[in-house]
């Protein structure tokens, strides 16, 4: 597996410290440098060379965002924060994954695999459609390619995924307009498996 080569960017330093912890369970993961505001982030990334940034957005009275805008950065970037609102942002500036707060190690898992993905072949992660649906209480980004089944409840979608299942408001047409054609067979009136 490749190096991720990672700067941490939150202006909360027990954050900052959350989540270095949380990635020595990852030892292909080399965190080489962490900041706190964006002056300092840009800095770092230019001396560093990072492939990964982890970026908090909302850094004091600077939203993480703005270090994105307007900046090449050729690597991969998973937002990190307890706003669930910005991921439809995060996603228009092509991040590779969108963690809230506290950082779950299995959703850490699969913004790594993702970010790995993404920097191996940078066109795959952009092309598979992402929804945010209910998961045990919490608003999560789901990849297309963990749904298994749709199934409608109303005006609620019923996602059956690899990890459990998730809700959305939604119809069933809205969502598999939204999701890559054929790749769902229709199995009754309200239920399409992948």
């Amino acid at each position: 597996m490749k190096t991720l080569r990672a700067i941490l960017v939150d202006d909360e330093p027990l954050c900052r410290q959350d989540l270095r912890d949380a990635l020595l369970g990852f030892p292909h993961v080399q965190i080489c440098g962490e900041a706190a505001s964006i002056a300092e982030a840009t800095a770092l990334i230019n001396k560093s060379m990072p492939n990964l940034l982890f970026l908090d957005l909302s850094l004091g009275k600077e939203m993480g965002f703005n270090l994105l805008k307007g900046r090449s950065f050729s690597g991969a970037v998973i937002a990190v924060t307890a706003h669930a609102e910005h991921a439809a942002t995060a996603f228009d500036l092509d991040v590779a994954d969108y963690l809230l707060k506290p950082v779950a190690e299995d959703r850490l898992h699969q913004a790594l695999l993702r970010a790995q993905r993404k920097l191996t072949n940078p066109k795959d992660i952009r092309s598979v459609p992402k929804l945010v649906a209910e998961v045990a209480g919490k608003n999560v980004l789901i990849s297309a390619d963990e749904i298994h089944q749709i199934e409608s409840n109303g005006n609620y979608i019923l996602l059956h995924l690899t990890n459990g299942k998730g809700i959305l408001r939604s119809t069933l047409r809205a969502i598999l307009q939204k999701l890559p054609k054929d790749s769902f067979l229709q199995a009754s009136r309200g239920r399409w498996i992948s």
